[in-house]
């Protein structure tokens, strides 16, 4: 018997961390999941389905009724006009996939995260921890039972206060806390749950997705939980440090100091490199040849580029940039400068490869969305 495709939620997970509850229009996120996953997740309704935009993008923007706004004829059809009176803007047709806004139902993708975790009981919020879920009870054997938590948060700080939050609501019992990548929770936090037999474990590159619909997981579930409650010693073994996270076409890496410099020798391979751990940018301009175009780029460029990159939809720097958000706008326009690349596209317009500008309520504001085929490599500092 063929067995079902699996397809990696890779994505997914980075995505959901950063934008959670993460939600859109359809044809947004199969473009950022991948079509096929983010069909699979609503075939398991890890997505559903939510309402209907009110708005769409222009791909004209200007004035102050951008973008379109959504509206629905007798016949069905839906069309985004331009907000501007007079209109400066024809209507343009909008399919379902455009208007429909789908995204992820919390409870419901504890849910399905319980049969390949093989989890039973109840899903609960937390009252008073934002964004941590009760997912369900493992349970060893027909006495012992022990909690599951989902815990979301997007950054090293907010993750470390999360974890202090529920260990003094659990008052020294045993649990586990499940997260959606592992990329901003640091070895201290790792070691001091470890000496409370507390497991953190990440389900990137854990839990996937297939064909069907149904979460899959790699490993048994006994491996995963079989630690809580056992005491972890301050001595455990540390895997090699990580010293990078790199984001290119194909999402997240993390990178030990072998991988660095491995992907260092592949520069030529790429149309745009920007290393944050040597302030360096490598840049191949259009038709040219690549080569290093600034070698002392300030870490609040870095900074500023990774917040814009981990947005979903469009990112205002004064609103979703680095808790310093003074001029905010002015330090992105100066980072984009400094490590994204201008060109003149076939219409004669100046556009940039990685960052466009899109006019959103009479304000400009930037959404990641790398040209096809264009390769690049982000190498941020890691956040731990």
């Amino acid at each position: 018997m063929a067995m079902t495709p699996v397809l990696d939620l890779s994505r997914f997970w980075e995505l959901l961390e950063t934008n959670f509850p993460l939600a859109g229009p359809r044809s947004e996120l199969r473009t950022r999941l991948g079509s096929d996953e983010a069909t699979a997740l609503e075939l398991g309704q890890v997505l559903t389905y939510l309402r209907i935009a009110d708005a769409v993008a222009c791909p004209h923007p200007g004035g102050p009724g951008c973008p379109r706004q959504v509206i629905q004829l007798n016949d069905g059809r839906f069309q985004g006009v331009c907000g501007n009176d007079p209109s400066e803007c024809e209507d343009v047709d909008l399919q379902r996939d455009d208007v429909e806004v789908i995204g992820v139902d919390q409870e419901h993708l504890c849910e399905a995260l319980r049969r390949p975790l093989c989890i039973g009981g109840r899903v609960e919020p937390l009252p008073g921890l934002r964004n941590v879920f009760r997912a369900g009870t493992f349970k060893p054997d027909t006495v012992t039972r022990h909690s599951v938590y989902l815990v979301v948060r997007s950054s090293e700080h907010e993750y470390t206060e999360a974890f202090d939050a529920l260990r003094s609501q659990m008052e020294g019992q045993s649990f586990a806390v499940l997260v959606p990548t592992d990329r901003f929770i640091d070895s201290g936090s790792v070691r001091q749950m470890g000496t409370l037999g507390v497991p953190i474990i990440g389900l990137q590159g854990l839990v996937d997705v297939e064909l069907t619909g149904h979460l899959v997981m790699s490993a048994d579930a006994l491996d995963l939980f079989g630690g809580i409650g056992r005491r972890a010693t301050s001595s455990a073994a540390i895997s090699a440090p990580i010293v990078a996270q790199v984001h290119t076409d194909r999402g997240w890496q993390e990178l030990d100091d072998a991988g660095y410099k491995r992907l260092l020798e592949a520069v030529d391979d790429f149309d745009l490199m920007a290393d944050e751990r040597s302030g360096t940018v490598w840049k191949r301009e259009q038709g040219g040849a690549l080569h290093v175009r600034a070698d002392s780029v300030q870490p609040s460029y870095f900074h500023m580029i990774r917040f814009a990159v981990e947005k979903i939809g469009y990112f205002d720097p004064d609103v979703h940039g680095p808790e310093d958000r003074a001029a905010g706008k002015q330090t992105f326009q100066r980072a984009r400068k400094a490590i994204d690349v201008k060109y003149t596209a076939e219409s004669g317009r100046a556009e940039w490869r990685l960052f466009k500008t899109r006019k959103v309520d009479d304000h400009a504001e930037y959404q990641f969305e790398p040209d096809p085929d264009y390769r690049y490599a982000l190498i941020f500092l890691p956040r731990n």
